[in-house]
């Protein structure tokens, strides 16, 4: 959209914030994962002759060769800028303004994001600017900012507890089809497809992250000769027990404490609740029953019931041990 039209219209009252994302956020979808456009449809940047585009961004610097900077991450920016190439003019979105509201976390999150799309800005002439939140205050802010009616951001990254908030209001675009086929969602993990994502069976979102906890352990702390000279723990109980008998040794790669399973007991308000919900499935969550959090017919909380109750009780009794 040419900049004195956008104007105009926002003037208007013909165009939202948000509906400029219609277009210009799923092409920006585009520079983001590379699908290659064509006249008779979109297909994946991995297929043909781009299916060495993942193992050229592992280079940059690549598996085992350290951390990327700000510079590795605008080059994998640039690498994925040819669908972008093939909708856009160079400079076409000059003057455009939009506003980006996510977390920046272990300087991750929007520090990788800007680096990823300064090409895309320096490409197409529209500028991000970046609403950074740590994570203790993005629940907060964007619940402030629905109440009060006063939405500030165009794109925000946002987990799946804030679905409901935004999606059930119709605060976001609906995915269009073509950008399915440009990432691929095909090819997603069986838990991040519908209907993850959706809202009243319409995908909304682009999933950056996996949604999902998983148990890493180090093998130095398991088997014969290990820290704790045990087999990998298989329940929360064990997780436990072994967890206190780490008190006073030593780490073997640090020198320092050696310490167990670390949880964040101070609150289970927001994304604390996250890690509430790893100990609570293995107690409420059967596949004879797959909702456990709420009953699917009244919504009703399903925190009450023994599964829970049981849960929070050993976390609680842990947490003072």
């Amino acid at each position: 959209m040419k900049t004195s039209v956008y104007n105009y219209m926002k003037r208007a009252g013909k165009i939202q914030r948000r509906d400029v994302l219609k277009g210009l956020g799923a092409t920006g979808t585009m520079a983001a994962f590379s699908g290659v456009a064509t006249g008779a449809g979109v297909r994946p940047v991995w297929a043909a002759s781009h299916d060495s585009l993942r193992a050229d961004i592992l280079k940059i610097p690549g598996v085992g060769m350290g951390s990327p900077t700000d510079s590795d991450w605008q080059k994998v920016g640039e690498m994925c800028l040819g669908p972008i190439k093939e909708v856009v003019s160079e400079g076409e979105f000059s003057g455009v303004e939009l506003t980006f509201m996510g977390l920046n976390n272990q300087n991750l999150h929007n520090f990788l994001f800007r680096g990823f799309l300064k090409p895309w800005e320096a490409y197409t002439g529209a500028t991000i600017n970046w609403i950074d939140l740590a994570q203790a205050d993005y629940n907060a802010r964007l619940q402030q900012s629905i109440a009060t009616g006063t939405v500030d951001f165009d794109i925000i990254e946002m987990g799946a507890p804030f679905e409901g908030d935004v999606l059930g209001r119709g605060m976001a675009s609906v995915m269009p089809d073509w950008v399915m086929d440009v990432i691929d969602m095909d090819d997603y993990v069986g838990y991040l497809k519908a209907p993850v994502g959706t809202w009243d069976g319409k995908t909304y979102r682009i999933s950056i992250d996996g949604d999902c906890h998983t148990f890493a352990y180090r093998t130095d702390y398991f088997g014969d000769g290990s820290v704790t000279g045990r087999d990998v723990p298989a329940t929360w109980q064990e997780i436990n027990e072994i967890s206190m008998e780490l008190k006073g040794k030593t780490d073997p790669l640090t020198g320092l404490d050696a310490h167990g399973y670390l949880d964040p007991l101070k609150g289970w308000g927001g994304f604390g609740f996250y890690f509430l919900e790893n100990r609570a499935a293995a107690y409420a969550k059967h596949p004879n029953d797959p909702a456990w959090l709420f009953d699917p017919d009244t919504m009703k909380p399903r925190v009450n019931n023994p599964a829970w109750v049981g849960c929070d009780s050993r976390m609680v009794h842990f947490s003072y041990s």
